[in-house]
């Protein structure tokens, strides 16, 4: 578990650098915040941000897991998410399916997968709440050897609660997980 934990940071840590390497030429240049040091990013920045990492580790599936999914693995998966949504899984049993898409479409697919592409747009932003539209391609990397790409969009809605953006809602592409993870 030690270094399931060591891992998860050290993704997310890379994965910020990569979100603000690559915006460094955009107007709105953001940066890594120090201790003491307060946000210069909007609210709709810092939630878009948070989109962008929940959404990597969401897709991200580097190891092609046993079919079907054992009981130890779903139960990691679930420890692993539950921190980004904003409500606790037995609040909201749905949460429990979101979890799994991604891991029964790599064990049914037998590929590792990976987002590529994203881009958030704002439908709607309120105070504390933002709906962001998302776009991505998700890459499998198939044991055969072949990589496809599925294109994704949906609808994330986050709510700001105690300064953190959370995961309340994500109206997910069906038509696209149908295709992948067939009934």
């Amino acid at each position: 578990m030690r270094k399931l934990s060591w891992l998860f940071g050290f993704m997310l840590v890379s994965i910020m650098l990569v979100i603000g390497c690559s915006q460094a030429n955009t107007p709105n240049e953001s940066k890594l915040l120090l201790p003491n040091e307060k946000s210069t990013l909007s609210p709709t920045e810092e939630a878009t941000i948070a989109a962008q990492v929940f959404k990597t580790k969401e897709y991200t599936i580097g190891k092609v897991p046993e079919w079907p999914l054992p009981e130890d693995v779903v139960l990691e998966r679930y420890a692993e998410m539950e921190p980004s949504y904003a409500e606790r899984f037995a609040d909201k049993p749905v949460n429990y399916s979101y979890v799994l898409l991604a891991l029964r479409a790599a064990g049914i697919q037998q590929a590792s997968l990976q987002p590529e592409n994203m881009k958030f747009t704002v439908y709607q932003e309120l105070e504390n709440y933002v709906d962001l539209d998302y776009t991505m391609d998700l890459m499998l990397d198939k044991q055969n050897g072949k990589i496809e790409r599925v294109p994704l969009e949906g609808r994330l809605s986050l709510v700001n609660k105690d300064g953190a953006w959370l995961i309340q809602a994500d109206d997910f592409d069906d038509a696209a997980f149908l295709k992948l993870i067939p009934q």
